[in-house]
């Protein structure tokens, strides 16, 4: 058999002497001379080109990949920043795909302008900061969570995108807090912490931290039960059952107290707005008895701690600490209504008022404290625009997975918000992402003629 590619025989001798073997000794001379890192970087591209190419005129794929490696947090297994390369070809093929024609995607003004008059604010309060290097950086933080956003309505335009996202978002979150049980972190994170004054010991899943994997539990389960609600085929609905089970036994193991009231008010919230929708009602209801009987003993004591005092009648410390730097955000706000003490620059003053080197553990009095007074009231907006699009979309008669899914996000919106009360995420994603989502789910959800079941989960 001859190779003949352009109708001429290739001398075999010629090819050994000529490709092959200089090939196999470059080869041999990378594995001698090249050093490691530089091989596992290589074989990395060389295992990505299938997707690059795949993906190349996709940006949707590419999207869905950034959304799952942001939430699950995976990138900690590699020695780079993989979510910047990946969101940089995000960038890149987005790019491709609005020089091919593709429109960008704007709605609901209102929403808009809030969120730009709270990045203004955010801006304005670096005047003031002392520590304008901890200010410009928590910015950057602020301003990534506003360009996600922007990236997430792209890609969020009917229902069956958003249905998707949502698939998205829920298995990453899920791998980041049921992962580390089969798969060891890697050696510079821990999915562990201890409270030894209670013997507790919290679990932080890939999050690394206990508060803010509660806080996803919360982000997360409202969005299953929406899953629940919809979906078609009872083996689906299983899973997703099992879901919102595993969600809720993570945020228990994260030994949370700001995640437990979020959790108590989401399931009162479930089982009111769902108390026309029975299996959903039974459901929430089996879900508070499940929580009674089945959550450890040492869990209900951190809860109590919230309201119990000591023999001397002092509150237990973590309490006392948390309203001890309450106060002094309180002070720092009404000291500097106009523009607050600088974003991210709580901690800096704070050492004049209290001895505790903490952070507020409440997103809105850090808000108070750190931009001012117009930035709260510039919150309070956003929260009740959020409502006026929630009792739209539950309003919607005719349109049961729209009103299914107002009331999943509405439970979603007080989980969220309540917890905020009690943890600094302030300037953490979901935070902001439950207040984007109503937006963003009344757009993807409008009317545009009669429904054709696109309301169902889009299947695998």
């Amino acid at each position: 058999m001859k190779f003949e590619p352009f109708g001429e025989a290739i001398d075999r001798r010629r090819l050994v002497l000529v490709v092959l073997l200089p090939l196999a000794l470059i080869v041999a001379a990378a594995i001698i001379f090249v050093p490691p890192g530089l091989w596992r970087l290589a074989a990395l591209l060389f295992l990505a080109l299938p997707f690059l190419f795949l993906s190349i005129d996709r940006p949707a794929l590419v999207f869905y990949v950034l959304m799952f490696v942001l939430f699950s947090n995976l990138d900690v297994f590699v020695h780079f920043s993989l979510f910047r390369y990946i969101l940089i070809f995000f960038l890149a093929v987005f790019a491709l795909a609005l020089a091919g024609g593709r429109k960008i995607i704007t709605h609901h003004p209102l929403a808009i302008a809030f969120l730009g008059a709270f990045a203004i604010l955010a801006i304005q309060s670096v005047a003031a900061a002392r520590d304008s290097g901890a200010s410009i950086t928590r910015l950057g933080v602020l301003f990534k969570i506003i360009l996600g956003i922007a990236i997430i309505a792209q890609f969020a335009r009917d229902r069956r995108e958003l249905q998707r996202f949502y698939l998205i978002l829920a298995a990453a979150i899920l791998v980041s807090g049921l992962l580390p049980f089969a798969v060891r972190p890697p050696s510079q994170g821990g999915t562990i912490s201890v409270i030894w004054s209670q013997g507790v010991v919290r679990y932080e899943g890939f999050v690394f931290e206990p508060n803010t994997l509660a806080l996803y539990q919360l982000f997360l389960v409202p969005l299953l039960i929406f899953s629940v609600g919809i979906s078609r085929r009872m083996i689906s609905r299983l899973i997703f059952i099992l879901a919102i089970l595993a969600s809720i036994m993570v945020l228990i193991l994260s030994f949370s107290r700001g995640g437990f009231i979020g959790l108590a008010f989401l399931l009162i919230t479930l089982i009111i707005v769902e108390r026309d929708n029975k299996p959903l009602f039974l459901f929430g209801l089996a879900l508070v008895v499940a929580s009674v009987f089945l959550v450890p003993g040492v869990y209900w004591d951190r809860v109590r701690s919230l309201l119990d005092t000591g023999a001397k009648g002092a509150p237990d410390f973590a309490i006392m600490t948390r309203i001890e730097t309450m106060k002094t955000a309180l002070k720092l706000g009404l000291e500097h209504p106009l523009f607050g003490v600088g974003i991210d620059n709580f901690l800096y003053h704070a050492s004049r008022f209290t001895p505790y080197p903490l952070v507020v553990h409440s997103a809105y009095l850090q808000i108070f404290a750190e931009l001012g007074v117009i930035a709260p009231a510039v919150l309070a907006g956003m929260i009740a625009y959020n409502l006026v699009i929630l009792l739209r979309l539950m309003g919607r008669r005719d349109d049961p997975a729209a009103v299914q899914l107002g009331r999943a996000l509405l439970m979603q919106q007080v989980a969220v918000l309540v917890t905020a009360f009690f943890i600094p995420v302030a300037y953490e994603m979901t935070f902001w992402f439950t207040l984007a989502f109503p937006a963003l789910a009344e757009y993807a959800y409008r009317r545009e003629g009669p429904l054709t079941g696109e309301e169902r989960i889009p299947s695998a």
